[in-house]
């Protein structure tokens, strides 16, 4: 527990405890965790022996997996046991089998409770498509020591990512393999209401759903203004104005509806010109691309920002489509924006710190950059400067937070925001969207590997 500070009240004192029980408790769900998946890969071991003697009481001594008896009999034990079904017992088997033989390590952090379950599963079950064994264990450590400072939300894109720059050429074929899944299925939710899904490639998807999203803003705005409008003339003839009372959800559904069936949304905005707007709208996506990528030189990394990988092609077709590109030059150690080509900060500044921030800096908060304010870290009625190393994004409630509260915030050497809390912890945030966790070249299995890789990554970039 860390130690009381002088003058601290007995909230905050409860509170310092109260956060220190917590952790503990995380840490034996974490270490119980471990123990479960060295438990349940002796289940997989136990089928093995299970067939074996299968196949000698039945006199033959082959032992084949046509029909899994034995692992029909041994997961049924263990699933009634558990009051699980003997597919979730199937699935813990299996994800067992891959921490033990193929993740150890990330299995031994959880077991000393440095990291918790969900990290652990992300970190298996996105890493499970690597091959190469040397590869495996590259991302093994750098995914751990990501794990120490994200939350599973953070990290589930953060270790996509990683996939995608350890392993480009299976990346590709992965995102190949997976367009051609593409398909739209529809199922009843309940009586009334029906689910349609549609399993489109990452850019087209994006782009669509932005486009959805756009067009019931607009027109969820518009009916706020005809509503105070409305009102304002209360008692006067209003023009036999309909007001649209649908939520924004609401909006959103019934133009996708609208678009699907009649390829316009012509259902929708009370004139003319306003229907003409709304048709007006495109779908927009923001992808990254690395520029040996768009010039054919290398393979992979082109991404939709905040999503995930898609194939280099359909990356290729949407830079050759765009009215302007953004180019973006990082530092080589960190992959910290250092220049961008195109008081208040200025645009130049405002587009730099959008590219490096990507969502709140605030930890475990992932609202969007374009939804956040830029706030000077260290306040300018304090001496702050309007520079890039003194700016970040924060969502409205932590801007909030960071003014009203006991909360605090500095900014390290490579964008890294060191936060405190009233209790006296500190919790830092790296650039989310910047920091690439590139792989060292060290010897992947020695110890020192992880935290030398966090040394390397810490270190000061070059000048913005």
């Amino acid at each position: 527990m860390s130690s009381p500070s002088a003058g601290r009240s007995a909230v905050l004192s409860e509170l310092d405890q109260l956060v220190e029980d917590l952790t503990g408790s995380r840490a034996l769900a974490a270490r119980a965790f471990a123990a479960e998946m060295f438990f349940f890969e002796r289940v997989a071991g136990v089928v093995e022996e299970r067939e074996r003697e299968r196949a000698a009481r039945d006199g033959n001594g082959a032992v084949t997996a046509s029909s899994q008896l034995g692992m029909r009999e041994v997961y049924a034990e263990v699933a009634a046991a558990l009051r699980l079904s003997e597919w979730q017992v199937a699935r813990k088997v299996s994800q067992a089998w891959s921490l033990t033989h193929r993740f150890y390590e990330t299995l031994c952090e959880a077991s000393d409770g440095r990291i918790w379950p969900e990290h652990a599963t992300l970190i298996a079950e996105t890493g499970a498509v690597i091959e190469d064994d040397q590869v495996r264990r590259q991302y093994e450590a750098v995914a751990l020591d990501m794990a120490g400072e994200m939350t599973p939300a953070q990290l589930r894109p953060a270790l996509s990512g990683l996939v995608s720059r350890l392993d480009p050429e299976g990346t590709q074929q992965r995102v190949r393999d997976a367009v051609k899944r593409r398909r739209v299925t529809v199922r009843e939710l309940e009586p009334g209401l029906a689910r349609v899904t549609a399993d489109l490639p990452t850019a087209q998807a994006v782009g669509a759903y932005n486009r959805v999203q756009q067009m019931a803003t607009d027109l969820y705005e518009q009916n706020q203004t005809d509503q105070a409008a409305a009102q304002a003339d209360a008692g006067v003839d209003a023009g036999g104005l309909v007001v649209d009372e649908r939520t924004r959800s609401q909006i959103m559904a019934d133009v996708f509806s609208d678009l699907l069936l009649t390829n316009i949304p012509d259902g929708h905005g009370a004139t003319d010109q306003a229907r003409e707007n709304l048709g007006a709208i495109t779908g927009t996506v923001q992808v990254t691309i690395p520029a040996s990528t768009l010039t054919g030189q290398t393979t992979g990394g082109a991404t939709v920002v905040g999503f995930g990988a898609i194939d280099d092609q359909t990356a290729r077709d949407l830079a050759g489509a765009a009215r302007a590109w953004t180019r973006v030059f990082t530092d080589p150690c960190t992959g910290v924006p250092t220049r961008v080509d195109r008081y208040r900060p200025s645009k130049r500044q405002r587009l730099l710190l959008r590219v490096r921030d990507e969502h709140c800096r605030f930890p475990g908060c992932r609202r969007p950059a374009h939804k956040c304010d830029i706030d000077h870290t260290l306040a300018y009625a304090e001496g702050g400067q309007t520079c890039l190393c003194n700016l970040a994004h924060l969502c409205k409630r932590h801007h909030t937070l960071k003014h009203e509260t006991d909360w605090t915030v500095i900014q390290r050497p490579g964008g890294i925001l060191e936060w405190t809390a009233p209790t006296g912890r500190t919790h830092h945030t790296r650039p989310p969207g910047t920091v690439r966790f590139e792989p060292i070249a060290l010897i992947a299995d020695e110890p020192r590997h992880r935290h030398e890789i966090s040394h390397a990554l810490a270190r000061d970039p070059a000048p913005f």
